[in-house]
């Protein structure tokens, strides 16, 4: 005999529970950042050809599903003074897209002289999703993750993702330009790896996944470092600051280079001229490299 009471199905049934953490210790320095202005990361891609945004949303989800960090909602609890990820069960991030004459209107607010590309990237790196935490007298959740489609003209268009820092630094974020990529374009690779098993729970703070002792720093690493620092502050105590009042705006430094000066580059100095570029471009400019090595738009 049949057992109706368990084929009955639950009239009222419950949607799944968020899973949640508290931030970790470098997550947590990032969340008391961001909201001055640093620990913004943003990606772009400028296309000539007009995106399809139904297969952009799609490829969206699938990545939000195998990265759920991207998911998750930066939740500020006021009483506790405190920062945690919620991670809802199902992808929830939507394009946000600007037709031509929506994103004619931000363009026009800028130099005219500079490419409308550059005038985005900047204006995005200005926008900060997460300034309310500023007010620390009430509680507070945002995305940690944004994309935004541009129609600069009728033959250009900007996708840009915008993410904070704590979820996917800049180093990540050539990972994940690379992982959108391959999912636009269809190819699988294998597959890609998932931070939780069945769901289960939530992927771990940044420490966690340093094995035990290896994050200790040596007494000689640290004497580096401190010198290093030291360098550092006569170098920026060099910088003059004429208006320290009016509104600041993020400047972005575009330096081109042909293959041969690329080349002499690499013989002279190699990888540590880009160490250099990068420890001299941090916080305080955003570069760009376009090598002809490789052609790309991005």
């Amino acid at each position: 005999m049949p057992n109706h009471g368990q084929d009955q199905l639950d009239p009222n049934p419950q949607a799944p529970e968020p899973k949640g953490r508290p931030v970790g210790a470098t997550e947590y320095s990032w969340c008391r950042s961001v909201p001055l202005g640093t620990g913004i990361t943003v990606l772009a891609l400028l296309l000539s050809k007009q995106p399809d945004i139904h297969l952009l949303q799609t490829t969206l989800d699938k990545l939000q599903n195998s990265r759920p960090l991207l998911r998750t909602k930066l939740r500020f609890n006021s009483t506790t003074n405190t920062f945690s990820f919620i991670t809802p069960p199902a992808p929830h991030v939507q394009i946000q897209p600007f037709d031509l004459s929506s994103t004619a209107d931000i363009i026009s607010n800028s130099d005219q002289n500079i490419d409308p590309y550059h005038i985005i990237l900047e204006h995005e790196l200005n926008k900060n999703s997460w300034s309310a935490y500023l007010d620390q007298s009430s509680d507070a959740e945002t995305n940690v993750f944004f994309i935004t489609l541009y129609t600069l003209s009728e033959n250009r268009w900007a996708v840009v993702l915008r993410l904070h820092t704590s979820t996917c630094d800049r180093a990540a974020a050539v990972g994940l330009l690379r992982e959108l990529l391959v999912l636009m374009g269809g190819e699988n690779q294998g597959g890609i790896a998932k931070e939780y098993e069945n769901e289960v729970e939530v992927s771990l703070g940044i420490e966690d996944y340093i094995p035990s002792g290896k994050g200790n720093k040596p007494f000689w690493a640290r004497g580096i470092d401190m010198l290093g620092y030291s360098l550092n502050s006569f170098r920026m105590s060099n910088l003059d600051f004429v208006d320290a009042d009016s509104p600041r705006g993020s400047q972005v430094v575009r330096l081109q280079m042909n293959s041969d000066d690329t080349q002499k580059l690499l013989d002279v100095s190699g990888r540590f001229v880009f160490t250099l570029l990068h420890l001299s471009a941090h916080d305080c400019l955003f570069v760009m490299l376009s090598y002809n090595i490789f052609h790309s738009n991005v």
